[in-house]
């Protein structure tokens, strides 16, 4: 079986300050990986730099098989469909509706009619239990709850098989967090995906993620399950 993402040797500095260095990584399909570690450390540049908003220092990354670095514009819009990031502020277009936000992705991306859209965007809603009076409400009016649920209703749309979550029930009420994590499950089962997943919620990571690594300056320091590896994280090691 191919691997979904394939990292390796991946550097980042900022300026002179290295950020993280050295990082390998393998996803398969059906994989929750979590990047685990104190504020700082690079586990949302990490996503952004596999999503392709930022370009790493050196290193290799590989997508079902493409290397990233040398993927042309053609290749990075089919990556667009095939992978997703979550971001923690969501990210949504500011001057756009939360169902025109969802939508955004099946309009760009595929030819499917508007009927097509308002079912998938529908069900979606329904799973997620966004309230359907949101529809036409622009982000900066929409509860922080409703804004992080579009955004992940708009990275699973798609249905991509690689998808990259930050934080991703930050803000969310206990419910809402719950019923998040169970439709990631249900998703990644459904589509085989692999999910790559930066937190520091324990209960987050142990319920969704089938291996955690502890990120640091050096790289992936600790890798294994969460119960194990959480095990072994004293709070002096996540606040150095």
């Amino acid at each position: 079986m191919d691997s979904i993402l394939k990292i390796r040797n991946l550097s980042f500095s900022f300026g002179p300050k290295i950020i993280f260095q050295g990082i390998n990584l393998d996803l398969m399909p059906l994989d929750s990986y979590a990047v685990w570690g104190p504020s700082g450390v690079g586990k949302s540049t990490l996503l952004k730099i596999v999503a392709g908003l930022i370009p790493s220092i050196e290193g290799s990354i590989r997508i079902e098989g493409v290397e990233v670095s040398s993927a042309s514009q053609r290749v990075w819009q089919d990556f667009r469909v095939r992978l997703s990031l979550v971001s923690q502020e969501g990210a949504l277009i500011s001057n756009m509706s939360i169902y025109d936000n969802i939508a955004l992705p099946l309009r760009y991306h595929t030819r499917v009619g508007e009927e097509e859209v308002a079912k998938r965007i529908g069900a979606l809603m329904t799973t997620l239990g966004i309230d359907r009076e949101a529809d036409r409400v622009i982000p900066a009016l929409a509860p922080t709850g409703v804004r992080k649920l579009a955004a992940i209703a708009r990275a699973l749309i798609l249905e991509p098989s690689l998808l990259l979550l930050d934080e991703p029930t930050a803000g969310l009420e206990e419910t809402a967090g719950r019923r998040v994590i169970q439709t990631l499950k249900a998703y990644q089962k459904k589509r085989g995906a692999a999910l790559l997943l930066a937190t520091l919620d324990a209960a987050l990571a142990g319920s969704l993620a089938n291996r955690l690594g502890l990120l640091r300056k050096s790289g992936i320091v600790l890798e294994g399950p969460p119960s194990e590896i959480l095990g072994k994280i004293t709070k002096e090691e996540i606040e150095s």
